[in-house]
């Protein structure tokens, strides 16, 4: 099934040099589309995976920009340090880590905890190390550089990053702003399949029970035509009519009761 652009995502390599608002202002004007938004900041000089989303698959940006993230990349030490060393830095900064953001950063410099999952040093030649890291979203890697030359008393800086997942996705599929230029409609990818990717719960609404879904009411037994199973109490959810996305929400109930709401709808998807 050909994307709508106005339900789509699109997996972009970004460039050094451009901003991601940048490449999302591209984006726009070669499909046409007013609006659309990115899963995670990538600095000008930063490369790789950028997700965006276009029209209103915005509305599902929540669920997107949370996913964990993955790099390679440099850093640079200010004076000579030991392969040794660097593994044992490594070492202290994965788990549950504690950060301020950097000076130049879209968020407030208050301290804040994130995970990292792993941090692999791949090769260390002088002064220079290049690294693999898996981590949570808003996970600063530059600021992960700096305290680690902090740490090892010499200073350090980020000298090269480029983002290789998202979550599921992965920079092998992404295109160039060049390639996506030459045939946009073949690189979309359905706001609908990527939410499955990612492995959101879904419930499928009857279609005779759509409209009431879309205008608030909550959510009973007899509208569902199928759930999956194992939904949590306040999880996250979306809701399909005839596979098409409508809405974003969150469960109430773990049981099918007639008599109690099942889930409610938060954010609609106004289809064109």
């Amino acid at each position: 099934m050909n994307a709508n652009p106005e339900m789509s995502v699109v997996l972009i390599d970004k460039p050094r040099g451009m901003t991601s608002f940048d490449v999302v202002e591209k984006v726009c004007e070669i499909t046409g589309i007013k609006k659309a938004g990115h899963a995670g900041t990538l600095d000008p000089n930063v490369t790789g995976l950028l997700l965006i989303a276009l029209g209103e698959a915005r509305k599902c940006m929540p669920l997107l920009s949370g996913l964990d993230k993955e790099y390679e990349g440099e850093m640079l030490f200010h004076d000579d340090i030991t392969e040794e060393n660097v593994k044992k830095l490594a070492k202290e900064f994965t788990g549950r880590i504690k950060q301020i953001p950097p000076v130049k950063s879209a968020v407030a410099r208050k301290e804040r905890e994130r995970t990292v999952y792993s941090f692999e040093i791949l090769k260390v030649k002088q002064r220079l190390v290049s690294f693999r890291i898996r981590c949570e979203a808003g996970t600063y890697i530059r600021k992960i550089c700096h305290d680690m030359g902090q740490a090892a008393g010499i200073g350090a800086h980020m000298a090269k990053l480029r983002r290789i997942s998202i979550g599921p996705f992965d920079v092998s599929e992404t295109v160039t702003l060049d390639e996506f230029a030459q045939n946009p409609v073949s690189h979309l990818m359905r706001i609908e399949d990527a939410l499955m990717r990612i492995g959101i719960k879904r419930i499928v609404i009857k279609p005779e029970n759509e409209a009431d879904v879309r205008n608030g009411k909550p959510v009973l037994s007899y509208y569902i035509e199928k759930m999956d199973p194992e939904i949590s109490i306040n999880e996250n959810i979306v809701f399909f009519v005839n596979g098409n996305l409508i809405g974003i929400g969150i469960c109430l109930s773990c049981t099918a009761n007639t008599n109690k709401p099942i889930a409610r709808i938060k954010r609609i998807i106004n289809r064109t």
